[in-house]
């Protein structure tokens, strides 16, 4: 029996993982283009992939590289002092980032709303011109 690996086959292998990659980067870059703070979530409804396929190590390193998920640490039991600051800073830039999307959607609803008022406008104007 032979146990060698085909090289046909490490190289499609290896072709599917840079296709998972570049699938993953793209949907990462348009889902904070439109100013999403990226989820794993996020990015199984965008790209249909399952929950593990973002397990595997070539696309863990890519959400850690974009810092969509931490990297993992290992820290000795004796400094959880380091372990809640982690924490704490994790929550602080979630919260700030919360507010920033919070923001950012209620300048949005300001312009929708404006632009909503305008076609009422436009809409009342033409409905006078038909009668």
């Amino acid at each position: 029996m032979n146990d060698k690996i085909p090289q046909a086959l490490i190289n499609k292998q290896e072709l599917t993982r840079q296709k998972t990659i570049n699938v993953v980067i793209k949907a990462i870059h348009e889902l904070q283009n439109q100013g999403y703070v990226v989820k794993i979530k996020d990015l199984m409804e965008y790209t249909g992939f399952s929950r593990s396929t973002f397990g595997k190590s070539h696309v863990r390193e890519v959400l850690e590289r974009y810092e969509v998920v931490k990297k993992k640490e290992v820290v000795d039991k004796n400094k959880k002092s380091k372990v809640l600051l982690t924490t704490e800073e994790r929550l602080r830039m979630t919260l700030r980032c919360k507010g920033e999307r919070i923001n950012k959607l209620v300048a949005e609803n300001l312009e929708l709303k404006q632009e909503c008022e305008l076609l009422r406008g436009k809409l009342f104007l033409l409905m006078q011109r038909n009668e």
